[in-house]
């Protein structure tokens, strides 16, 4: 019994030894390196005396054992200002915490359960608005307000074909105007409560929500004025793209052989700007608000397809956009003649219309639709 007590003493006096020259040894380690880390790593290196060292350590030192950090670490990195700094850079990991239950409201009965709301998006700020109207480049040919962008080779005298304009006159009997969309499934940027599924890029096949739609406001607009409409939805453009006119040109020409009365056919389509840059615009009518513009698109015999009256379409054409200049000056765009024909051989009473881009809104769309037929109504006289 008198050996075991002479001996603790003892043996506490050269455990506290040992850890104080390991201490010692860790702080001439960074006396030589002036790198805490790189005297980490050498310390580490006297891994064989990771275990010794943390059995000696736990009886003389009341260091929090529950760290991740080794408890000769914790000693060492505790006895220098220097390394202690690490210890507070880089805390030790805490465990990912797990989600709590929650308590679900009692569901109480009413007797009106409201509609849920619809899903609403707002409309990217990165597209760009603007007017877009005729430079004084040659490729424009103006007169008393009305603009042509040629894209052809062909002499204009925008003066000559407003005089010669035909007058757009009502049927005695049978429909007045026949409305299609050889791009039916064309949209526009999704924007409030407008929102669809896209079937491609800035497309969709809700008829709600693309060229269909626009197409029937302009019905509306027409049929409240009087005149009789055929609004053609099929989705001409889908699934195959690429044969959109060639189908839509068979339908207009069936749909004229079947009704000679139609005076007016509409393709109703929008653009599309994009800049180099990747930059998307949205065309804006400066005098009428939350407006886009519109576009008509008239074709020629350019490449050579038969097309003989295609300069009296245009002469429709122009009178049209002088009647929209003079009730809403930027309303429309410069006319855009084209060398190709649009299916637009088949009637003098043929018109493209682009409605606004696709960096417009919907609600932007059909404002500048509801305008220019209003305009149309307008246009149309008595027979």
């Amino acid at each position: 019994m008198q050996k075991n007590r002479t001996s603790a003493p003892l043996l506490r006096v050269v455990r506290q030894g040992i850890a104080l020259f390991l201490t010692a040894v860790a702080l001439w380690l960074v006396y030589l390196t002036a790198d805490p880390a790189q005297a980490l790593d050498k310390l580490k290196q006297l891994a064989q005396w990771d275990q010794l060292t943390s059995k000696l350590l736990e009886f003389e030192f009341p260091w929090r054992m529950e760290e991740s950090r080794p408890l000769w670490e914790q000693v060492i990195l505790g006895q220098s200002s220097l390394l202690a700094g690490i210890t507070q850079a880089t805390p030790a990991p805490t465990a990912t915490p797990q989600p709590t239950a929650t308590l679900e409201p009692e569901v109480q009965e009413e007797e009106d359960e409201e509609e849920p709301l619809p899903q609403t998006t707002t409309a990217p700020n990165g597209i760009v608005p603007s007017t877009l109207t005729a430079s004084n480049s040659p490729v424009y040919a103006t007169y008393d307000g009305v603009s042509i962008r040629n894209y052809t080779d062909y002499s204009l005298d925008v003066k000559a074909l407003l005089e010669a304009a035909p007058k757009l006159t009502r049927a005695q009997d049978g429909p007045d105007v026949l409305i299609y969309h050889s791009h039916a499934t064309e949209a526009y940027t999704m924007d409030g409560t407008d929102m669809y599924e896209e079937s491609d890029s800035y497309r969709t096949l809700d008829t709600e929500q693309n060229m269909v739609r626009v197409g029937t406001e302009m019905t509306k607009i027409l049929e409240a004025a009087g005149l009789e409409v055929i609004h053609d939805t099929t989705l001409y453009d889908y699934p195959d793209y690429n044969d959109a006119y060639n189908r839509s040109s068979q339908a207009v020409k069936a749909t004229l052989d079947k009704y000679p009365s139609i005076r007016l056919v509409i393709d109703v389509h929008r653009d599309a700007l994009v800049a180099d840059d990747g930059t998307i615009y949205k065309t804006v009518a400066g005098t009428v608000d939350n407006c886009a513009q519109v576009m008509m698109v008239m074709g020629t015999d350019f490449l050579g397809q038969t097309h003989p009256n295609w300069r009296v379409n245009l002469s429709l054409a122009t009178s049209i956009q002088k009647a929209l200049a003079d009730k809403w000056s930027t309303l429309a765009r410069p006319i855009a003649l084209r060398t190709s024909r649009f299916n637009q051989h088949y009637s003098t009473g043929c018109i493209l219309v682009e409605v606004g881009s696709h960096g417009n809104t919907l609600q932007e769309a059909i404002t500048a639709a509801r305008l220019y037929a209003r305009t149309l109504a307008d246009m149309f006289q008595s027979s």
